[in-house]
């Protein structure tokens, strides 16, 4: 079946360290060699055949072609909607990232937390709901989603979805930075050392934090900085006369990796 007819029943959510580890782990033989050397094999049949038993069983066959055109009209649909069934405020930044940052260390978990968020959002867009409802409620107790949710969303209201899930993403890139993933092509376009400068100066007289998590949606979106607050009715951001205009949306990820660098000093 293709991606537009199925529903999020139909998928499955599979934690790869306490999942899908313990399963790999429990057909794997050890054997007791000469010499005291421990040789180790799978059973891979039966590996195969536990997997499909306990996450493939009874679910389709889905047949996708992503591009990027796609992802970015899906998810600029999916904000317009949940903007329109449930209000959308941001919330206090420092203390809520900090907490997030203190408590989602591992690249796994934060994976898993965008993941639960992004089905969350999905429904909030169809469904709505109360805007000052709790966010970890709608996950737990609507969309049964418990043994998945980290304890970082229990603060956020859902009128605090959009904002909650934009903290996730960025933190996600910025640990993907710490693990030298590379990222698309569009983006590796170096800054030169007089932009480099110039985006010092900027960074220095703006708030650091929130221009990094804009510009990181304004890279998800292929969007422009001016473009994006304005659809967003966000304020201008502190000293944006001082960016260097020959900065283009290319460099983008080379700008985002230099003020992420610089809020960490």
């Amino acid at each position: 079946m293709s991606c537009k007819q199925i529903s999020e029943t139909q998928l499955t959510l599979c934690h790869p360290e306490r999942e899908l580890l313990p399963l790999v782990l429990a057909h794997c033989h050890y054997t007791l060699k000469k010499g005291g050397e421990t040789d180790s094999s799978y059973d891979l049949p039966g590996i195969q055949t536990q997997l499909a038993r306990c996450f493939l069983a009874g679910k389709p066959l889905i047949q996708a072609v992503k591009t990027e055109t796609n992802h970015i009209i899906s998810y600029r649909r999916q904000r317009k909607d949940l903007s329109g069934k449930t209000i959308q405020l941001p919330l206090t930044l420092g203390s809520v990232s900090s907490t997030m940052r203190t408590v989602l260390r591992s690249y796994t978990d934060v994976c898993d937390a965008v993941y639960v968020v992004e089905i969350g959002l999905r429904f909030l867009g169809k469904t709505g709901g109360d805007p000052q409802g709790q966010l970890l409620s709608y996950l737990t107790d609507s969309l049964r989603m418990g043994p998945h949710i980290s304890s970082t969303v229990a603060k956020s209201k859902l009128e605090h979805s959009i904002f909650t899930w934009q903290l996730l993403t960025s933190w996600k890139s910025e640990l993907m930075l710490s693990r030298k993933q590379k990222l698309p092509s569009e983006f590796l376009k170096k800054l030169s050392d007089k932009d480099r400068k110039g985006l010092k100066v900027f960074l220095a007289h703006t708030d650091v934090d929130t221009f990094t998590l804009e510009l990181h949606e304004i890279l998800l979106i292929r969007s422009t900085l001016e473009s994006h607050l304005e659809q967003k009715d966000l304020p201008p951001l502190l000293g944006l006369k001082s960016f260097p205009e020959e900065i283009t949306l290319g460099q983008g990820a080379d700008v985002w990796r230099a003020a992420v660098e610089f809020k960490r000093r």
